[in-house]
């Protein structure tokens, strides 16, 4: 019996490349011990974290810089500051709030975001916002964010779904 079949996940639904990454990503979650799942989570401190991003997927170099406050609770606001691949065209920008986990300089993030366009890449206004991030230094990280609206979840799966998927760099205040 499958994974797909015994977690009974719409993996049917998912197109490549994201099937490879649920897959694969489901398969290394069944791996990891049930200790190592029960982290002992860090504080996430308050701070001012200001970065650059550019998409690496579906809008291959549309830029966006993003500002979030907070510390384990934040508040965000970004701005399309590069406008490629995008039709009709990029946002202007997004809000948000969201939930980070610090474990050591990893910072994972869940949240949501409204986007003020709609297009071909996020389909809606209201996106999932989902994050991975390492601190480099006391001042500086590294951060990939996902923005989608989750059709492979069954959401409004007639609109558009080809998500944001941010590489950035960023200083901390």
């Amino acid at each position: 019996m499958s994974i797909a079949v015994r977690l009974q996940l719409p993996f049917g639904i998912l197109t490549p490349p994201h099937s490879r990454f649920a897959a694969v990503a489901v398969a290394l979650l069944a791996l990891v011990p049930g200790p190592a799942r029960a982290w002992q989570w860090d504080e996430t401190k308050t701070s001012l974290r200001l970065s650059l991003g550019l998409d690496v997927f579906r809008a291959a170099g549309a830029g966006v810089a993003t500002a979030r406050y907070g510390g384990s609770w934040n508040v965000k606001a970004s701005a399309w500051v590069r406008d490629v691949h995008v039709q009709p065209e990029a946002p202007d920008y997004l809000l948000g709030a969201g939930y980070i986990w610090t474990k050591s300089k990893w910072r994972f993030g869940a949240g949501v975001v409204w986007i003020n366009e709609e297009n071909d890449i996020n389909g809606t206004r209201w996106n999932f916002d989902l994050s991975v991030g390492y601190d480099l230094s006391d001042w500086l990280f590294f951060e990939y964010q996902h923005y989608s609206h989750g059709s492979m979840l069954g959401i409004q799966t007639g609109a558009s779904n080809g998500s944001w998927n941010l590489v950035n760099f960023g200083l901390v205040f």
